[in-house]
């Protein structure tokens, strides 16, 4: 009798811990890290090459694999991506520094690309970019992520350690090299004044950013997807997210 309460008692422990976090209906998770400690890294400055600034960067990794053509939402994921970035750009001012990077195109670069470099009154450029991608290759997110976390450690270096850093990854798919994927996430972990946040286009299923992102979203059509993107700058004082009109994003 002993053994079977034993057994049941497990077995109900075992049912609950298998459960995925945030199993409910929210989209949205605050996540934790792993708990793997990492030392910060050590960076030292140089006034003389640098300048105290408390100027705002935003670097976005866009995903254009060729999976980024199949449909979500009754359009391809391309396209719905693209009608949720330009209503976001909209209402992001000149005043702030941001980037991209579209990770996924067919050249012999690692499956990456700059598209914008960092830096300011750059939205018509990002704009353009952004309109013209088709999918292409892979996903090599472990590229784009060490990338992306290099052009920030430039700047924050550039800043004299001043400003606010966001690293924010969009992408539909599982990277094409996860174990190389997590070893990059554990070393962004050595700069704690990136903040990394995470967007899953419509992906089933659980997503390695989601234990590594100050936040992370599940993204399952258009207008989700807009509403996080103007979740990574809402906690910026620059920012008011009832400005942001998602009407139009279907």
């Amino acid at each position: 009798m002993m053994k079977k309460i034993l057994f049941f008692f497990a077995l109900i422990f075992f049912v609950y811990a298998c459960q995925p976090p945030g199993s409910g209906t929210d989209r949205t998770y605050e996540t934790e890290t792993e708990e793997e400690y990492v030392e910060p890294a050590v960076i030292t400055f140089d006034e003389s090459s640098g300048e105290a600034s408390v100027d705002k960067n935003f670097y976005f990794l866009f995903d254009v694999s060729g999976s980024m053509e199949e449909y979500c939402a009754g359009k391809p994921k391309i396209d719905g991506a693209k009608a949720a970035i330009f209503e976001f750009l909209k209402k992001v001012p000149d005043n702030v520094n941001i980037g991209l990077l579209f990770f996924g195109v067919n050249n012999d670069q690692y499956g990456i690309q700059e598209m914008v470099p960092l830096g300011m009154n750059n939205k018509d450029e990002f704009y353009n970019k952004i309109s013209v991608v088709e999918p292409q290759g892979g996903t090599p997110l472990a590229n784009a992520t060490y990338f992306g976390m290099s052009r920030l450690v430039e700047q924050y270096k550039k800043q004299l350690g001043y400003g606010e850093y966001r690293l924010i990854v969009i992408t539909d798919g599982i990277a094409s090299y996860p174990d190389d994927f997590k070893k990059q996430l554990i070393e962004l972990k050595k700069y704690p004044f990136i903040a990394l946040y995470g967007i899953g286009l419509c992906i089933d299923g659980r997503h390695m950013l989601k234990s590594y992102s100050l936040s992370y979203t599940d993204a399952n059509n258009y207008e989700e997807l807009g509403k996080a993107l103007v979740e990574t700058i809402a906690e910026s004082e620059d920012f008011d997210p009832d400005d942001f009109d998602l009407s139009d994003i279907e």
